[in-house]
């Protein structure tokens, strides 16, 4: 029973219009289904992709990790529509990626931003291991974030830190945050368990 008030609040709650707080609570009840494979939205027919022809209403923006065991409409448990992803190695935020979530929170009313950070990530691990020769810019964009001689998970974490803070001080969301339509938080996503733990 405990599921019921959640539950109908994702079917018959509006897309547009949720505050951050709302935003934030979906994707937390989601990732517990995930979490508990009591998963409601893996509805991916040509029905549910004709109730989007119109457009799109994604009540929030994850910024990723590009790597594929990172899905964010599964591990969140959302449905076509629901959710604006961008995603690139380090869940790093140089201009391209900053233009993306801007257009969302702008245009769309989207009004929680997800950076979702993950168990063994490979960029940050290469940035640690000073070779990311392969990747030089979206290393140049991790590198200040981390702290000589720190771990792996922390160097992870460390990282969506330093961007959701880039993120709260972005003058172009400034506005939107001011006016609580909009907020920010880090995530760090547990491969093994499917849990993400909201930093």
């Amino acid at each position: 029973m405990k599921y019921i008030i959640p539950i109908l609040f994702v079917f018959f709650a509006p897309i547009v219009g949720l505050t951050p707080t709302e935003s934030l609570q979906i994707l937390v009840d989601g990732n517990n289904r995930y979490v508990t494979d009591k998963l409601l939205f893996a509805d991916h027919s040509s029905d549910k992709r004709l109730t989007l022809k119109g457009g799109q209403n994604p009540f929030a923006i994850i910024l990723s990790c590009a790597d594929s065991r990172v899905i964010p409409e599964i591990v969140f448990d959302q449905s076509t529509g629901n959710l604006f992803v961008v995603r690139v190695a380090g869940n790093v935020a140089g201009p391209v990626e900053l233009e993306s979530i801007e257009f969302a929170a702008k245009v769309f009313e989207s009004s929680i931003i997800v950076v979702l950070g993950h168990e063994s990530c490979g960029a940050v691990q290469a940035v640690l291991n000073n070779n990311a020769k392969d990747i030089p810019a979206i290393a140049a964009l991790i590198k200040p974030a981390l702290r000589k001689g720190e771990n792996l998970e922390s160097a992870i974490k460390q990282n969506v830190a330093s961007i959701v803070a880039s993120l709260k001080n972005n003058p172009d969301l400034k506005k939107l945050f001011d006016e609580k339509k909009l907020d920010v938080v880090g995530g760090y996503y547990k491969i093994k368990t499917g849990k993400v733990e909201i930093l």
